[in-house]
């Protein structure tokens, strides 16, 4: 199946949106480095267990942590 570009971005912008709101509850300052690491995890395609939002958190945080050591 074929996704339209639009759609694509579309989707992507949820996404970012909603790992984005993971710092907000969390209460973490969205600056460069958070706004880039919503990029590179979007782009690498990570699956978010989306059970409840306390462990999309603790995922969102474990990852960003991986991410400022290499990046």
């Amino acid at each position: 199946m074929v996704i339209p570009i639009s759609n694509q971005k579309d989707e992507n912008f949820q996404k970012k949106s909603f790992v984005l709101s993971g710092f907000v509850r969390m209460k973490i300052p969205l600056t460069k480095q958070v706004y880039e690491f919503c990029d590179f995890i979007i782009s690498k395609r990570y699956q978010f267990d989306l059970a409840f939002l306390h462990t999309v958190d603790k995922q969102i945080i474990e990852e960003f942590n991986k991410y400022k050591e290499f990046y």
